[in-house]
């Protein structure tokens, strides 16, 4: 089971994540806000990833959690399974 945190006001994205993704993957969704998105990874240890479309929640997560936790930014024509692939690729799966 994997869980990743999809970080967006974007309800198109997060629909596009649900229908693309395969049923071991839980999405959990947070507006594109870099506060509660770091909030929300204190609060849970078992998320493996986070999704956004919004820049500065990529630099925020990288700033402040340690390592090489897999933050992706969302990019205009690239499709929800190249995400969920580029995602894969982070967490050695793909």
């Amino acid at each position: 089971m994997r869980h990743l945190l999809v970080a967006s006001a974007n309800e198109t994205l997060l629909e596009e994540l649900r229908a693309a993704a395969p049923p071991s993957v839980t999405l959990l969704s947070e507006p594109g806000d870099v506060d509660a998105v770091l909030e929300r990874l204190s609060r849970s240890s078992r998320m493996d990833a986070v999704l956004t479309d919004v820049e500065a929640v990529v630099l925020a997560v990288r700033a402040e959690i340690p390592g090489d936790f897999p933050v992706v930014l969302a990019r205009p024509g690239v499709s929800a399974g190249e995400l969920l692939e580029e995602i894969d690729r982070f967490l050695g799966d793909g």
